[in-house]
């Protein structure tokens, strides 16, 4: 009784020791086939799309899920301006097979993606982009907000201007009106 006992604990312990082994293999090889990512673009809380030399990757960390497409099976990258507001953009991945995947809502880091597309284009020649002139769009999109965010800043650093000078004014008209 004693000795069948100790056999259970004994494959039972084997047992462990094999799928902790087979995690840590299985670990060993998304690590391997990973590495460091080629790209980068962090977007919205937690989410990022990441670029390997085999596969694009959707982390949404939040959700605790991951998306992989292999390169080879991505035909077009379609990109579009987001409904409610145009500054955040719709990602969309058009299949080989012929399905349209949407991969990313309400990006709006348009630097790093940019950078994403360079390298994408290294890689994957053959992926086309819609529109086509993407990069050029997005370059535009970029000075567009900056002149935007200039304009708005001027005019709130205006406003204040003219409102100190006001302040001078009623204050020296105030102190050399004889009461």
């Amino acid at each position: 009784m004693a000795q069948d006992e100790q056999d259970e604990q004994s494959e039972q312990g084997e047992k462990i020791e094999q799928s902790d082994q087979s995690d840590q293999d299985d670990q060993a090889n998304r690590e391997s086939d990973d590495g460091e990512p080629l790209a980068r673009v962090r977007y919205g809380l937690g989410k990022e799309l990441l670029l390997f030399p085999e596969s694009l990757v959707i982390l949404r960390r939040e959700e605790a899920e991951a998306d992989r497409f292999d390169l080879a099976s991505i035909r077009r990258i379609i990109l579009t301006p987001g409904d409610p507001n145009p500054s955040k953009l719709i990602l969309m991945l058009e299949m080989v097979e012929g399905e349209t995947v949407i991969a990313a809502e309400g990006m709006s880091s348009v630097a790093e993606f940019r950078a994403l597309l360079r390298k994408l284009r290294e890689i994957a020649p053959l992926i086309e982009t819609d529109p086509a002139d993407m990069d050029t769009q997005l370059g535009q999109a970029l000075e567009i907000r900056r002149r935007s965010l200039l304009g708005c800043y001027g005019s709130v650093a205006g406003a204040c201007i003219l409102a100190y000078v006001l302040y001078l004014v009623l204050a020296y008209i105030g102190a050399h009106v004889a009461h």
